[in-house]
C-alpha cells in the first residue's frame, strides 16, 4: 500500500509485514465486497457473511492477536496496535460494519491476550473459537443510559449494564436489558462491563450460549448491517472466577482505549472510500452550459479542498493514537487517565471530521449522494451509527473536561 500517496502518515511506523497484510485485506475488499456490492447491496447472507468468513477465518483476522502456540497469529503485544490500524482502515474502506465487528473483537482480544489481566487458562479455552473454521462474533457491552436504577453505583455517571457478585467460587451476573455495541443477536462472546462490587468496574467474558443469558428481538437499524443487534438480559448468569478479564478502572479504560482506536481506524477507512467516490464524480461530471469539468469550478474546488483536509487530518489523528498505544513503555498505560481521554477525544474528533466530510461530499453530489448505487449514503449511515454507539457526545465531553480541567463534582 502506498501510504504517502495522498494523505501522508509517518511511514516509519509501518512495517513491511503490515504492508503485506494490508495488501491481502485490500484484495479481499475488492474481490469479496466492492465488486459484489452493486449486485447484492447489503444482503447479509449472500454478501456480508461470506465476506466475513473469508476475512476472519481464511485470512485469519479473528485470530490475529492470539499467541502462535495456541493457533493464533502471534501478534500478542502492544505493537499490534499499528498493524490493526492498518488492517482496520482497509476493512472500513470496504464495509464499516464489518470493520466495527472487528473493532469489538480486537478490544476483547486485547484484554485476553495483550493485557496481563486475563487468566491464561481462559485464553486457552477461548482460542478454539477464534482459531477454528467458523466466524466468532464478539461484542462489548459498555455502560450507558438507563440500564439500572440510580440507587446503584455508576461508571463515570453512566449506568452499568449488569452487576456481578461472587458466589460458590464464581461470578453471578444479573442486569439488563442492556444494548451491546454490536451483534446482540449473533455474537458468540460478550465482554460485559459490570459493577463487580461497590462500584468497582470489571469486564467479564460471557459466552453467547451460557445459561441465563436472554436475547431480545432483533431490532432495525439504519447502518452497520453486518451487526445484527438485540438487547440482552442477564438472569443470574453463572461464570467461573477466571471469566474476569479486566478488573478496576485502569484495566477497563485500557480496553476501551483500544476500542476507540479501532473505531477511529474504521472511520478513516470509510473516508478513503468516500474520497474515491467523490474523486470519480468530480472527474466525470461536466457543468451544463459551461463545458467545465465539475471539480474545476472554484466553489466546488473550495469544498473539495475542505473535504480532503478533513480526510487527511482524521487519518493522521488515528495513526498517532495507534502509535502511542503501541508504545506503553514510552507513553504509559492505555488505561491511564490522560491516554484514555486522548483515545476518546481522537475518536470523537475523527467521527466529527468524518461526518463533516461525508456531509460535504453528499452536498456536492446532490441527489446522487443519496442514491444507493454510489454507496456514499451507506458510508454516511455506517459512520453515523458507529459514532452514536461508540462515543455518546455529552459523556465524552464530560470525561474530557474531567481530565483536562480537573472537575471535582461531575
Amino acid at each position: 500500500m502506498k501510504y504517502q500517496e495522498l494523505f501522508p502518515i509517518p511511514i516509519e511506523w509501518i512495517l513491511d509485514a503490515d504492508r503485506s497484510m494490508a495488501q491481502t485485506v485490500s484484495s479481499w475488499a475488492e474481490q469479496e465486497v466492492k465488486s459484489k456490492r452493486l449486485e447484492h447491496k447489503e444482503d447479509y447472507d449472500v454478501l456480508l457473511l461470506p465476506a466475513m468468513r473469508k476475512l476472519f477465518v481464511e485470512i485469519g483476522l479473528q485470530a490475529l492477536v492470539l499467541p502462535e502456540d495456541i493457533g493464533g497469529g502471534g501478534m500478542n503485544s502492544p505493537d499490534v496496535a499499528m498493524t490493526a490500524t492498518v488492517l482496520l482502515e482497509q476493512v472500513g474502506a470496504a464495509d464499516p460494519g464489518i470493520g466495527f465487528l472487528f473493532a469489538n473483537t480486537l478490544a476483547l482480544q486485547y484484554a485476553l491476550a495483550v493485557a496481563s489481566e486475563a487468566d491464561e487458562s481462559l485464553l486457552n479455552e477461548t482460542a478454539p473459537s477464534f482459531c477454528g473454521e467458523q466466524v466468532t462474533l464478539c461484542s462489548l457491552v459498555v455502560p450507558g443510559y438507563g440500564f439500572e436504577t440510580r440507587k446503584h453505583p455508576t461508571y463515570y455517571g453512566l449506568d452499568f449494564p449488569a452487576r456481578a457478585s461472587m458466589a460458590n467460587g464464581g461470578w453471578v451476573v444479573s442486569g439488563g436489558p442492556a444494548r451491546p455495541q454490536c451483534c446482540g443477536a449473533t455474537a458468540g462472546l460478550f465482554g460485559v462491563v459490570c459493577d463487580i462490587g461497590n462500584g468497582e468496574p470489571g469486564i467479564l467474558l460471557v459466552p453467547g450460549q451460557v445459561k441465563g443469558l436472554a436475547r431480545g428481538e432483533r431490532f432495525k437499524k439504519t447502518g452497520l448491517t453486518a451487526s445484527i443487534n438485540a438487547d440482552l438480559k442477564f438472569n443470574d448468569v453463572e461464570l467461573p472466577e477466571r471469566a474476569l478479564i479486566a478488573r478496576g478502572s485502569e484495566a477497563v479504560r485500557s480496553v476501551l482505549s483500544w476500542y476507540y482506536m479501532a473505531c477511529a481506524a474504521v472511520c478513516a477507512g470509510a473516508l478513503q472510500s468516500s474520497h474515491e467516490i467523490l474523486r470519480e464524480w468530480g472527474d466525470t461530471r461536466v457543468i451544463k452550459g459551461k463545458g467545465q469539468v465539475f471539480k474545476e469550478n472554484p466553489l466546488v474546488a473550495s469544498l473539495m479542498g475542505e473535504i480532503g483536509g478533513k480526510t487527511g487530518t482524521a487519518r493522521l489523528l488515528t495513526y498517532n493514537l495507534a502509535r502511542m498505544l503501541s508504545r506503553p513503555i514510552i507513553y504509559g498505560s492505555a488505561g491511564s487517565g490522560s491516554l484514555h481521554v486522548q483515545a476518546m477525544s481522537t475518536l470523537k474528533q475523527v467521527c466529527h471530521l468524518s461526518m463533516e466530510a461525508l456531509h460535504g461530499t453528499m452536498e456536492l453530489m446532490a441527489s446522487a449522494g443519496y442514491a444507493t448505487e454510489w454507496n456514499l449514503e451507506r458510508y454516511w449511515r455506517d459512520v453515523k451509527t458507529l459514532q452514536t454507539y461508540a462515543t455518546p457526545e455529552t459523556v465524552a465531553q464530560t470525561c474530557m473536561a474531567r481530565q483536562y480541567f480537573n472537575l471535582q463534582k461531575l
